[in-house]
Formats: C-alpha cells, structure tokens, sequence
C-alpha cells in the first residue's frame, strides 16, 4: 500500500463503502434477486444486448454461472434471448420490459432510501460527503477492471 495512505483509514473506506452498499441491497431487493442477478438485470438495462461472454466479463462471473443466472431471471421474465442478428450462432440477452421496471423500480427505491437516511445527517455532513461525490467516482472508475466497466 502507498506509504501517503493510513492503512486503518483505507480500510474504514472500504468498510464503510461496502456496509451501505449492502444495507441498501438489503433493504429493496426483498429478496427478489440476488445481488448478482440485480447486478445481471442491471447491465443489461444499462448497456442494452448483450452477448453471454461480453455479460460474464462485465460482471465478473464464469459462463456456467451466467447461464443459470440468465436462466432464473428469463424463468422470471426478466431477460429474453434474442438471436444476434450479426451472427445466427449467437444469441443476444436483453432486459424485458418488465425486467426494465424492475431495475427502475428498485435504483429509484434505493435513491429514495438513501436520500432518506441523508436527510438525517447534519447538513455539514451531507456538504461533505457530497462535496467526495467526483473522488468517489473517480475511484470506483480507477477500480473497473475492464473497458466496459468503466462505463457503467
């Protein structure tokens, strides 16, 4: 680790980041999803068809755990296959309209709850953590480990 940073506060950081990231997972998904299902649905609204390799990259999984992923969320109705019109052996997943409102749904249920707890801070507080808005975007940016990541 870089001697300009204390290793207890980078790993406050990182504690601090992930239990909010969980709590708000918790809290919405009502177990509707997996995180990882979500993170799948969220991929697919966000950056459109998308070939199975091109998904597993992106998200970090092998194929065999896409394939049963995909086939939970196409069970739900959430994702359809299509066939790749560039390529009649390949097949394109794409989010449904249902699965659409679902990944909106949930992303606004989020943005509401979070808002809700920021409203109980001092507003010195919430100055604060929205004035660490650009550096927190820069480092989940730096963090992304592929090209397309970088774009979510």
């Amino acid at each position: 680790m870089p001697e300009r940073f204390d290793s207890d506060d980078v790993n406050r950081l990182r504690t601090a980041l992930a239990r909010i990231a969980r709590r708000l997972d918790r809290q919405t998904r009502r177990a509707t999803l997996t995180h990882t299902e979500l993170s799948v649905l969220a991929t697919l609204e966000c950056r459109g068809p998308l070939r199975a390799g091109e998904l597993a990259e992106i998200e970090g999984v092998n194929q065999t755990m896409l394939s049963r992923i995909v086939g939970k969320l196409a069970e739900a109705g959430l994702v359809e296959r299509t066939p790749d019109p560039a390529d009649a052996r390949a097949v394109l997943l794409a989010v449904t309209p249902a699965g659409g409102d679902l990944h909106r749904r949930l992303r606004a249920e989020r943005t509401r709850l979070l808002a809700e707890h920021l409203a109980t801070l001092p507003d010195t507080e919430t100055t604060r953590l929205m004035a660490a808005l650009p550096a927190l975007e820069a480092l989940a940016t730096a963090l992304a480990t592929t090209p397309q990541e970088q774009h979510r």
